[in-house]
């Protein structure tokens, strides 16, 4: 997969920022998650036909996960300041395995 902040064509935009709460000044971090994560779910459902609307759920879970892998517990040591606390959950090691029971439906067997 090809690093790009661009969208890959045909897959709908999403509001991570909003999804996730993040400050206005992880702006370009919250667009590069978008992005990351509408070409992992792209290249995941290759030709498959999924609703738009499956797909922004996909892409914001996707997005979230990779959002949150930079706010995890893993590394802070300092549990007392609520803006550097961190996320007590550890994101999924595999950014994708939210959006895995979301696309299933729609792919069919055999894809892994």
């Amino acid at each position: 997969m090809a690093e790009s902040t661009d969208y890959p064509a045909g897959m709908p935009e999403v509001d991570l920022q909003t999804y996730v709460r993040a400050n206005d000044r992880d702006s370009v971090f919250v667009g590069e998650c978008e992005a990351r994560a509408a070409h992992l779910v792209a290249d995941k459902i290759g030709s498959a036909t999924v609703p738009k609307l499956v797909l922004s759920t996909a892409i914001l879970e996707v997005a979230a996960n990779l959002y949150q892998r930079r706010a995890s517990a893993i590394g802070t040591t300092n549990y007392t300041d609520p803006e550097t606390m961190g996320n007590p959950m550890r994101p999924a090691l595999d950014p994708f395995t939210p959006a895995w029971p979301i696309l299933r439906p729609y792919l069919g067997p055999g894809l892994a």
